[in-house]
């Protein structure tokens, strides 16, 4: 099975990393049911969600599998357990209750098979073993089903009570989730309706089915290791749901120390809106940042065992919910300058815009902090000085990204105690004026959709202190031009080698309006003069002073960009 082995390499690979698994295991479903085991979603993880798209891209992926006779890789089911009985299920839930949902609505098509008549005694032993061997133990006397699988505290009841059952569904009075559920059991029960003729039909479809989808079982001991699985696989670009985990954390505690329900509910409605704000999966990154503003800087890994750490009690975990719902305003606003929160101020609105263009997360800590606990004028301040600080440093500078957000937490640190800011923790991570200037005279970019606007607003800038001109650094007709063009004609004598170190130097490029720039295009550079006189920038106007475009006219201009970049990207402490 080369999928498989495939699969089985990739999680070799990655969990050296993984400390605290017990065990990782290339699993079918089937293999997964029976022994006593039980599968548990923890009591506060979130509802089941999965609509039509998922189900129907699962059953699609089920036939070809089907008719190829083929295996399909589910992906990752994090568990935890102590016993290897009780399980959690950590990730993995809407994939492993939605298999379930399917094997019982095929089982309903066995029951309904015996119920016209069709080889009853068969189908009624067939359905009594798929049931015990899938879903679980009946009770004699109260008829109720010891499930394998245990949903969560909103989703049990009706799954247990209606869906287990296969009687009648209940449609009234039902929530949300426990529609998505009726609707989910009812879309596969008709594309399952008369698809066989046969029981035994229908049972050699739940059992290769189930003996054809694998998932990669990753079996941990705590709720600790699990984060860290999360952290180290999320890293990897394998997204899973670790939000789900800090929710059950926060929940279980209030859940051990009070008996109120209505302090769940209070809770759960905060979880809500929050979860409404950030989406669950920036729920980890939002609380790291939220967590360095006000503690001393803890990586992603170790996130989770400071929460614990730090939050023990239930009065504590609700003054955390109120300072997250809190701080998620500002967190979401920081991505979106046009965002109400900013309330059309115009000055905020270029920064935010510049945080974004520079795709910059290292300062959100200090940022948020500054924002909620300082007056507007030092917010300000505080946005202005990452922007100049981040442009040297990362934009131009290419420096480490962990050292610089060690000092914007240090600052967001000492705002949250002194409620003041203190623009000198800052001075060290501020590039000084003959490193930058440097480090910007050699300095390329390579123009795709996103550094084109980040060359535009460089330019732009330029252009605005050589003559007030304010460039739009979203305006396509302001386009970059190539001087010395990126694929020349023979016109241009300049050794092959050097083509793209010469013409992705920042010195190369110039503002031209697009019409002009077509013209241009790969002409020789006596031509491209004459059209650079009549453009509106200045700077591009100033280029037909030089007699020839070569190396040393690039580098020449550019050390001359670099003299101005000093004094517009300029900060004192």
């Amino acid at each position: 099975m080369p999928k498989l082995l495939h699969f089985s390499l990739f999680l070799q690979h990655n969990t050296i990393y993984m400390k605290g698994i017990q065990n990782t295991t290339t699993s079918n479903f089937g293999s997964l049911m029976g022994n006593g085991r039980k599968y548990i979603v923890p009591k506060f993880q979130r509802d089941y969600s999965w609509d039509t798209e998922q189900w129907d891209d699962l059953w699609q992926d089920i036939t070809q599998m089907l008719e190829k006779q083929d295996e399909h890789y589910m992906g990752y089911l994090v568990l935890q357990t102590s016993n290897n009985k009780e399980h959690l299920i950590i990730d993995g839930q809407q994939r492993f209750t939605t298999i379930t949902i399917i094997i019982l609505a095929a089982i309903k098509a066995i029951k309904k098979l015996s119920e016209k008549g069709i080889d009853p005694d068969e189908n009624d032993k067939r359905k009594e073993h798929l049931t015990y061997s899938y879903i679980g133990n009946i009770d004699p006397v109260s008829l109720d089903y010891d499930n394998t699988l245990v949903l969560n505290r909103h989703n049990d009841g009706y799954y247990k009570d209606y869906i287990v059952k296969l009687d009648d569904l209940r449609r009234t009075h039902i929530s949300a989730t426990e529609k998505l559920m009726k609707r989910c059991f009812e879309w596969y029960e008709h594309v399952l309706e008369n698809r066989f003729a046969t029981g035994g039909e229908y049972a050699k479809f739940i059992e290769e089915m189930s003996n054809s989808l694998f998932f990669t079982i990753i079996t941990v001991s705590d709720e600790m290791n699990a984060f860290r699985v999360f952290e180290t696989l999320n890293a990897r670009g394998v997204q899973l749901s670790s939000s789900d985990l800090l929710k059950n954390y926060l929940f279980s505690l209030v859940e051990q120390k009070t008996s109120h329900q209505g302090k769940i509910d209070s809770l759960e409605e905060k979880w809500l809106n929050l979860t409404k704000n950030l989406g669950p999966e920036k729920l980890p990154d939002f609380l790291r940042y939220y967590w360095n503003s006000k503690h001393k800087t803890v990586r992603s890994n170790d996130l989770f065992k400071e929460v614990r750490k730090e939050i023990k009690a239930p009065e504590q975990v609700f003054s955390l919910m109120n300072d997250l719902l809190l701080y998620s305003d500002v967190f979401i606003a920081l991505k979106e300058p046009m965002d109400e929160y900013w309330e059309n101020d115009q000055d905020i609105i270029k920064y935010i815009r510049l945080l974004n263009l520079f795709r910059l997360r290292q300062p959100y800590s200090l940022l948020m902090a500054a924002n909620k606990l300082l007056p507007v004028a030092d917010f300000k301040k505080a946005l202005k000085s990452v922007i100049f600080i981040s442009f040297r440093y990362s934009i131009i500078c290419g420096q480490n990204p962990n050292d610089i957000e060690r000092a914007y937490n240090t600052v967001a640190l000492n705002i949250s105690e002194t409620k003041t800011y203190n623009n000198k923790l800052l001075e060290t991570v501020y590039i000084n004026d003959r490193e930058f200037a440097a480090a910007f005279t050699t300095k390329r970019f390579t123009i795709n959709s996103h550094t084109t606007k980040i060359v535009r607003y460089i330019l732009g800038e330029i252009e605005r202190l050589s003559n007030g001109n304010i460039v739009d650094i979203d305006n396509d007709n302001n386009s970059i031009e190539h001087i010395m063009p990126q694929s020349p004609n023979n016109e241009w004598t300049v050794d092959d080698n050097k083509i793209d170190s010469l013409s992705s130097r920042l010195g190369n490029m110039c503002l031209l309006e697009k019409r002009f720039n077509l013209k241009a295009s790969n002409n020789n550079f006596q031509i491209k003069k004459a059209l650079y006189l009549q453009s509106i920038f200045q700077t591009t106007k100033e280029i037909s002073d030089y007699d020839q475009w070569d190396e040393n006219a690039i580098g020449s201009r550019q050390a001359r960009m670099a003299q101005k970049a000093k004094g517009i990207w300029s900060l004192s402490f």
